[in-house]
């Protein structure tokens, strides 16, 4: 043995290489095992370090002696296992003989100088032992009523398991016996002996453990804690730097929540010691708040003058009604609401007499006699001003004086704020500090997630009946003429050539065409036909290639084909793709829970498009509890003038807004349209964002004289719906009508500039990927919760892979996102394709239940479905903020996933 070895080492490892032969020296005497305690307790501080145990010995004894005392104590006449072992190894048939029985000497456990397999084996099964029957007494105790075991300093974990009384390791940390030590705490105490006597030692228990007595409506939150010393008094100077209030140099007002959050957005969890005192910090994170306070009214100020909050729009009143009303209704006899002048009422006043099965019948509950007549005239006017944008006025005369009811940024002001926005946005100091912010926000979470995980899977269990396939889901982007799957248009097409190969569908070239010779001309037959063959999936030739994309509109490759099966516009008024649709809602209605918001376009080429439009969904009765309406307008201003279409933007904007401000004023003449815009919700803006856009002008052209043939940048043409819908709001909600929102494809590709532009002007977006590369803005995101309708399976197919997807970092730093599909058509492979959106993000991203849940409600607040509506889906109080508004029994998200969320927001809003 080298002499550097300690006495206690030689006297426990020997040069004998029999492995049971010192178990005598490390078990206790069962006749003395009762009377050792006090003596060690006496001798513990002043015994010679040359004569001192092993650890490992220490810690035997001891657990067999406090295994011993509460085996007499409570009457029990059985022997430790370490007595058991000593002596079965006397009498020559020990345990350890008969546990390698059978064993080859090679695969015997060898002792060496810092492992003994026996002794760890004799430890694991005192410390089991004595672990279950602590966890015993602990039970009975807290039925009784109370434990002198536990700790009376409260936990912030409710219903945390109870804590364990470690008298085993009292050599090691201060136990709970610091009383009886004549000389103070132990040495090995170190700093923790500041420490109060009455605290005890509280061994670390495991997080995320699960309260059953917990009420499943209850928002608390389980919260990281810190072992020992919770509840202590210690760390005074750690809890003097988090103190806001001791800083009077920081901005500062009441907020409670923030105990620990350090210095306003200095960094997550960084004090004032952390800055040295230095006042540049205090002065630069003034700046920084001014300058996000700067954009936060920037958007108020838009917003508010578009009526697009979330309060303004008329049919977000609770006495709203719809017609045909929702199958909930159908029961009920509800009179119409009327109006304040009594030309407003969105619905008539006889309820519908048909009622129809969910799911069969499409449009049968829709009688065209019963939505008439329409309100009458008004006498307020309208006309186009000299900047493009229609301008209201109260009488005629107050138009001869040009005093609209409602005065417009101009153009030149929204650039303006524009590049303010965009400055603030691109600002060095501003950037790290919504990047930490972001930082912290997913880091919280993820914290959150570790303690509260299996506390929500509680909750969600003790609530009935929901679960994530029967809580309302809403398809907050989807193309109308890419709702269905490539099967579903395969078959409709087969059993149309089959029914109906006569039928004439289109007029070409001079002549009129049948179905079957319309594919005698393309060289194909029913039997043909497969998906294949219909080459519309968007597969790897679409990457970063929209032109290959637009081109999957094309069943076979044929415009024609798509022109007869997929355009409302047609020779045979688009009967074809209105039975399709209704199919697709057949199949929507009879899943119950999932809704959908199509974008249908409005091309601006022609101004009775919006005529021909409404006549299609009104005649073939396209209306449905699960559908609403959104308008996407393609910004393809230079393929128009290109083709000699028109000279000039302005004639755009005109075909697009002329026919609905004719129709708010005087819906007699346009009572389709009238009907049709009752369950439109909004606007959308669409085409390849990707496109470089070349600012050629110094100032931009007003759209009376824009007259080249390039295109307007984004963000001229976000202006223009925005001013023209804001104005348009402004009268629709003075008469009682619904009004619109801007909800605009942005982010997907190209400039950041379009999300400055969205921040702006618009109510929520499409996409949003390139948020990721501007962290100031997706911090306004989250401060002012702007929806975000995301399609990874879209992104993946065009423009970012799966993986690389940013929408699983959005949602854990709290930005209002939701799942949606964009293209089932050239996207999806099943029936439901949003089921499948879900499906593979819970795949991917490794979703809970719980996250699902929260996404699917995000989705319907996202929606521009009635108020009325939304109360059925989520609530009756779902408006509220937190916990307060959240209805788990509707909804299936725990109030403390709300609570989390809530409070998180609450946090960064009060900086």
């Amino acid at each position: 043995m080298p002499p550097s070895f300690a006495a206690h080492h030689k006297g426990a490892y020997g040069d004998s290489d029999d492995d049971d032969s010192d178990a005598g020296e490390f078990a206790v005497s069962s006749d003395t095992a009762d009377n050792d305690e006090q003596t060690d307790l006496d001798d513990e501080d002043g015994i010679d370090p040359s004569q001192e145990l092993h650890e490992s010995t220490s810690l035997a004894r001891r657990a067999t002696q406090d295994l011993g005392q509460r085996e007499s104590a409570g009457g029990e006449t059985s022997s430790s296992p370490l007595i058991e072992v000593e002596r079965g190894d006397e009498d020559g048939t020990g345990t350890a003989a008969s546990e390698v029985k059978g064993l080859l000497p090679r695969d015997k456990q060898r002792r060496t100088t810092h492992y003994n397999y026996q002794l760890e084996k004799q430890m694991s099964h005192v410390e089991a032992k004595q672990f279950y029957q602590n966890q015993l007494t602990r039970q009975s105790t807290f039925e009784e009523g109370g434990s002198a075991n536990v700790s009376a300093a409260p936990s912030p974990i409710v219903g945390r398991s109870p804590q364990i009384r470690a008298r085993t390791f009292s050599s090691h940390v201060g136990g709970d016996r610091f009383g009886s030590l004549k000389g103070g705490l132990s040495p090995r105490a170190g700093t923790f002996g500041t420490l109060p006597p009455s605290a005890g030692y509280q061994s670390a228990l495991p997080v995320g453990l699960v309260d059953r007595s917990k009420a499943p409506k209850s928002a608390q939150v389980q919260t990281p804690g810190i072992g020992r010393f919770e509840g202590t008094n210690g760390f005074p100077a750690d809890r003097a730097a988090r103190a806001h209030t001791l800083h009077p140099g920081l901005p500062h007002e009441s907020k409670p929540l923030l105990e620990r959050e350090g210095i306003h957005g200095a960094g997550a969890g960084i004090g004032l010691d952390a800055t040295g005192g230095d006042s540049s910090v205090t002065t630069e994170l003034n700046a920084i708040y001014s300058k996000i306070q700067k954009i936060l009214d920037l958007r108020h100020k838009y917003i508010r003058l578009s009526l697009q909050g979330a309060t303004d729009n008329p049919r977000d009143d609770p006495g709203w009604q719809i017609y045909p009303p929702m199958p909930e209704q159908q029961s009920q006899d509800q009179a119409s609401a009327s109006p304040e002048d009594g030309d407003g009422t969105d619905t008539p006043k006889a309820r519908p007499k048909k009622t129809r099965k969910y799911g069969q019948d499409i449009g049968e509950d829709f009688v065209l006699e019963e939505c008439l007549p329409v309100p009458e005239a008004s006498e307020m006017t309208f006309k186009l001003d000299d900047s493009g944008v229609y301008q209201v006025y109260e009488t005629k005369h107050r138009e001869e004086r040009n005093e609209p009811i409602l005065q417009i940024p101009t153009i030149k002001d929204f650039y303006v704020d524009l590049e303010k926005l965009l400055e603030i946005s691109s600002d060095g100091p501003s950037k790290s500090f919504a990047f930490r912010r972001l930082q912290y926000l997913e880091g919280k979470f993820n914290l959150y997630v570790l303690l509260n995980e299996y506390q929500e899977v509680a909750d969600t269990k003790a609530v009935p009946h929901r679960d994530f396939y029967n809580v309302r889901k809403v398809d907050t982007h989807v193309h109308h003429s890419a709702c269905m799957n490539q099967k579903h248009l395969l078959r409709f097409i087969k059993s149309k050539m089959k029914k109906s190969p006569d039928e004439v569908v289109l007029f070409r070239d001079g002549k009129h065409l049948t179905l079957k010779e319309v594919f005698e001309s393309i060289n194909l037959t029913a039997y043909d036909l497969s998906i294949d063959t219909l080459d519309m999936h968007a597969h790897t030739d679409s990457f970063h290639r929209f032109d290959k994309f637009n081109l999957k509109y094309n069943p076979v490759g044929e415009s024609r084909l798509r022109t007869i099966f997929l355009k409302t516009d047609n020779f045979i008024h688009g009967r074809y793709l209105a039975e399709i649709t209704k199919e697709v809602i057949s199949d929507l209605e009879s899943s119950k829970y999932q809704m959908v918001e199509w974008r249908i376009s409005i091309y601006g080429r022609e101004i009775d498009e919006w005529d021909k439009l409404a006549a299609w969904v009104v005649d073939n009765k396209l209306f449905s509890p699960n559908v609403r309406w959104l308008i996407q307008v393609p910004r393809l201003y230079d393929v128009y003038k290109n083709s000699g279409l028109m000279d000039k933007f302005e004639e755009v904007i005109v075909n697009l807004f002329q026919p609905l401000f004719e129709a708010t004023r005087d819906p007699q003449s346009h009572p389709k349209l009238h009907i049709f815009l009752q369950r439109v919700i909004g606007f959308d803006s669409v085409d390849d964002e990707s496109k470089t856009e070349r600012r050629i002008y110094r100032k931009f052209p007003l759209p009376k004289v824009w007259n080249t043939e390039q295109n307007p940048p984004y963000s001229y043409w976000i202006y223009y719906l925005f001013a023209n819908i804001a104005s348009l709001n402004v009268w629709r909600k003075q008469r009682g009508f619904n009004t619109f929102v801007l909800r605009p494809h942005c982010g997907e590709a190209g400039d950041t500039e379009h999300l400055a532009a969205a921040v702006l002007c618009c109510h929520s977006i499409s996409h949003g990927l390139l948020l990721r590369k501007v962290p100031l803005l997706q911090y306004i995101f989250y401060l002012e919760q702007i929806g975000v309708a995301m399609s990874p399976l879209s992104n993946n197919a065009l423009f970012l892979a799966y993986e690389r997807n940013p929408f699983l970092q959005y949602f854990r730093r709290g930005l209002n996102v939701s799942l949606s599909t964009d293209d089932p058509l050239q996207f999806a492979f099943t029936k439901e394709p949003l089921i499948e959106e879900y499906a593979v993000a819970a795949q991917i991203y490794k979703l809970s239940a719980v996250d699902m849940c929260e996404l699917a409600k995000h989705s319907v607040l996202q929606s521009g479905f009635e108020y009325a509506v939304k109360q059925r889906w989520l609530g009756e109080r779902f408006a509220l903020p937190g916990v307060s508004g959240n209805d788990m029994a509707k909804v299936n998200v725990p109030n403390i996933r709300e609570a989390f969320r809530h409070e998180t927001w609450l946090q960064e809003m009060a900086m």
